[in-house]
């Protein structure tokens, strides 16, 4: 048999091995294996073969390739991540690839490679973040400029029977490099509250499958489009990234967005799996995910209740991050959105002082903005919470009056009016403003839940628990208050000891929260309990009594009206 032939060359040499790999064939060896099988076929491969590498060889848990380019190799460990990161949003046994790079010479005998440019390669990957990317020195040199990638340098590393310490560098996967980013600054400022909606990936393979994961993506899309105080872009633009191997970094230039939302769908057998995740454009960080798994019965069906849980979601993590990106900022040079933003972050924190002041900046920067307006209700509303004064009512109801006059298509605006309207006991007149807020957004979390306490007040408990599990369900971090108007439905339904757990997760709560604790304690026997914390009502408002509680609890009923006297006597409410 004649000898091989044994030859040097120098060449990018790209190491990958699976995270836990040894763990996850202990507890499902035959899922790893055709889940492994599965990620070698649809991703890893076709991404080396896309960029001329040629793999080595192939083991159970990695890989090794040799590429002649080093562009191309770190453009393919870069594509494979960036693949892999939204796999595992779908997928049953998620997989993580350390991946390292070196550019070195090597020793080829045959089909395979050998040497200190391997070893090196091999060495790094082992150092190598899950998920991650990290390149020799000799990688990064080569890089240059040449790729919009960003790189962290971390130092030298001393490395297993490599002779000198090397220097190690982490791909900061989908970072715009500073070139890229000045001329994102100067192409203009990025509109406040924008976002792109990427179409969904369809991770199952299925070519059928393609409808239903647009279909999901485009549904979010109108369904965020509702909300006045955001900007989406629009359909035609958003979708034309479609099939195209780029960053969410490198689209939101593109489309001069702050906020990307990207997600996948995989559907096996008669279970489906939707992922979504929210994207900061400019630091690459992942604000929010989740996974969603329905039995498909009628996909249209599913489709629509995955959509409408993930936009109540989505909408509040976006209000959140807009706002904690605008605190940053000194008030005279935030815009009248990013001041609404501030305020509705005091407004949900129970804080009307501080929310009132961005009301007010924003109001004087554009006196006809409607959404300011809803906010300046909003806020009138927490006034009224911790008072109970009826002129602060007034102004609630009169700021959101001037909201939908000025914009009748606003459902915040129409949703804090039906909530004046119901303090007011105009129930009639509540319901139907109660009802256009939700026509006009069905994503309106707010909405609803003012709906759910107009059932309350009518003496619907039923309905309205209803209500209550159906929005908590949609949205499983709420907004805290949300857990007070479930709880006292649960007080009404005379399930104290739930009511009680519901007020307890109520963050920052009002003087009558302490009220209902109260009744609940009462009415469960402990009294010693029911009078502490009526104590701690009468601290905040000492001049409360039994004959005005009820007064100011806008309970239809005289009967449901009764039984909150009676809790109170029993708790030890002064008359």
């Amino acid at each position: 048999m004649a000898e091989q032939q044994t030859t040097r060359r120098l060449s990018a040499i790209l190491a990958a091995d699976v995270v836990g790999y040894s763990s996850m064939m202990g507890t499902d060896e035959a899922g790893t294996v055709a889940a492994l099988r599965e990620v070698w076929q649809e991703t890893f491969n076709p991404a080396v073969t896309a960029r001329h590498g040629r793999i080595v060889k192939m083991m159970g848990d990695g890989a090794l390739v040799e590429f002649p380019s080093v562009v191309g190799a770190v453009e393919c460990a870069a594509a494979i991540q960036r693949a892999m990161t939204q796999r595992n949003l779908v997928a049953g046994v998620p997989i993580q690839f350390r991946i390292g790079i070196n550019l070195g010479d090597i020793i080829v005998e045959g089909d395979d490679i050998f040497g200190e440019g391997v070893n090196i390669a091999a060495r790094i990957e082992a150092i190598a973040k899950p998920g991650g990317v990290s390149v020799s020195a000799s990688v990064r040199e080569n890089v240059g400029n040449k790729l919009e990638l960003a790189f962290d340098d971390t130092g030298e590393h001393g490395l297993k029977n490599i002779e000198q310490p090397i220097r190690v560098y982490n791909v900061v996967l989908d970072a715009v490099l500073p070139k890229a980013a000045a001329s994102v600054r100067g192409s203009g400022t990025r509109t406040k509250g924008s976002v792109a909606v990427l179409p969904f990936s369809n991770m199952g393979g299925d070519p059928e499958q393609d409808y239903f994961a647009e279909g999901i993506a485009e549904d979010i899309l109108t369904e965020l489009s509702r909300f006045r105080n955001l900007f989406v872009i629009a359909r035609n633009s958003s979708f034309s990234f479609k099939g195209k191997n780029l960053g969410t970094q490198e689209i939101a230039k593109a489309l001069n967005v702050e906020y990307i939302v990207a997600g996948g769908v995989r559907r096996i057998g008669k279970r489906v799996r939707v992922a979504a995740q929210l994207i900061h454009s400019t630091t690459g960080q992942e604000l929010w995910a989740e996974r969603y798994d329905r039995e498909v019965e009628d996909i249209f069906v599913v489709q629509d209740e995955v959509v409408r849980t993930i936009v109540v979601t989505l909408e509040s993590r976006l209000q959140l991050a807009i706002a904690n990106d605008a605190s940053k900022r000194d008030l005279p040079s935030l815009a009248a959105y990013e001041c609404v933003q501030l305020a509705k972050k005091y407004v949900a924190l129970h804080d009307a002082p501080r929310a009132m002041p961005f009301v007010e900046r924003a109001l004087q920067l554009d006196a006809e903005y409607a959404v300011a307006h809803a906010m300046r209700a909003a806020t009138f509303y927490v006034q009224y919470l911790g008072t109970a004064r009826a002129d602060t009512l007034d102004e609630m109801a009169a700021a959101a009056r001037t909201a939908i006059g000025l914009d009748d298509g606003d459902s915040s605006g129409h949703a804090l009016l039906g909530m004046a309207l119901i303090l007011k006991r105009q129930y009639e007149l509540a319901a139907s403003h109660l009802e256009r807020a939700i026509s006009l957004n069905p994503a309106n979390a707010t909405a609803m839940a003012y709906q759910a306490e107009l059932f309350l007040r009518n003496g619907d408990f039923a309905i309205a628990l209803k209500t209550m599990d159906e929005l908590l369900q949609r949205d499983p971090i709420p907004a805290t208050w949300h857990w007070e108007i479930r709880g006292m439905v649960l007080l009404m339904l005379r399930r104290y000891q739930e009511a009680i757990l519901a007020f307890s997760r109520q963050a920052h709560p009002f003087w009558y929260i302490h009220g209902y604790l109260a009744m609940c304690q009462a009415r469960l026997g402990h009294l010693g309990e029911a009078k502490a914390e009526i104590q701690k009502l009468l601290s905040e408002m000492p001049e409360m009594t039994i004959g005005r509680y009820p007064e100011i609890e806008p309970f239809r009923k005289q009967e449901d009206r009764d039984f909150m006297a009676e809790s109170l006597r029993l708790a030890g409410l002064p008359e």
